[in-house]
């Protein structure tokens, strides 16, 4: 099997996800809060998107591991070593239980080399975003660049935010100086279309201080198939693993990543 075969696998999986999503979508959902965390939201609507996704996965591709965010547990260790599928069922779940029409759904496969492929899929706009490592980005099949916007001040740049209160400030406090210099600006509560929007050209920033891998797997590839440039907030180098992100055209990264370094150090204050 190859990655063609492998992305294809993905956005079935993706789009089937998604219509199971857009029937549950506005409907009476049992909602539940993560360790109690009244801004950390689950609902019967991400269990039933993983369990559909991970049965799919498990009998297509036995000798593959499976993370996803809600079976994810602390001890947990990904060996990179195993082709391993990374999944966010429901990226944007305080939106959907809000019945606010933003979220996706995230499907990402990743070894020792990388990311070999992502899929994000925006159900009620039937948007499929889909890369491979080395063969481009696309939006249903049309290629994907970013933007070529380079002056900070006519940008669009987009955050989203922690759940921790520390964070919080943090990110308003960039997202207030960004304020002044550029054009506009956005959140969204999907990371994952962040880094998709990016893609497209629809944003020439995007930023956030405190993502899983689960966030990030199948955007981050997307993003950097498409021409972006992708660093920690810091505008450092980045891993999967990496909370912060910073993702751009490239062609405004070092203003934007000022900007964040005015208000948010390397130790986290």
């Amino acid at each position: 099997m190859n990655d063609h075969h492998f992305l294809s696998a993905a956005s079935d999986m993706a789009r089937a996800a998604g219509q199971l999503l857009q029937t549950m979508y506005a409907s009476e959902l049992e909602i539940a809060l993560k360790n109690g965390n009244e801004r950390d939201l689950v609902t019967t609507a991400d269990y039933a998107a993983d369990r559909l996704i991970r049965e799919r996965l498990v009998a297509a591709f036995p000798e593959h591991a499976v993370f996803t965010e809600e079976t994810f547990r602390p001890e947990a260790v990904i060996d990179w070593q195993t082709p391993t599928w990374i999944i966010d069922p429901l990226d944007g779940t305080t939106n959907f239980a809000h019945g606010l029409p933003i979220f996706s759904v995230s499907i990402a496969l990743h070894d020792a080399s990388g990311a070999r492929v992502g899929v994000v899929y925006e159900p009620l706009r039937d948007w499929l975003f889909a890369a491979r490592a080395g063969g481009g980005a696309t939006l249903n099949g049309r290629p994907l660049q970013v933007s070529h916007q380079a002056q900070l001040r006519r940008s669009i740049v987009a955050c989203d935010w922690s759940r921790s209160p520390e964070q919080r400030r943090a990110s308003a406090r960039i997202f207030n100086n960004f304020a002044n210099e550029v054009r506009t600006l956005r959140s969204l509560g999907s990371a994952a279309l962040g880094f998709c929007y990016v893609a497209a050209g629809c944003l020439d920033v995007y930023y956030n201080l405190s993502l899983w891998p689960w966030d990030v797997a199948a955007g981050e590839l997307i993003a950097r198939e498409a021409g972006a440039t992708v660093t920690d907030e810091h505008g450092d180098s980045w891993t999967i693993e990496t909370p912060g992100v910073l993702v751009s055209n490239g062609l405004v990264h070092a203003e934007a990543a000022a900007i964040v370094n005015c208000h948010w150090s390397k130790n986290g204050t």
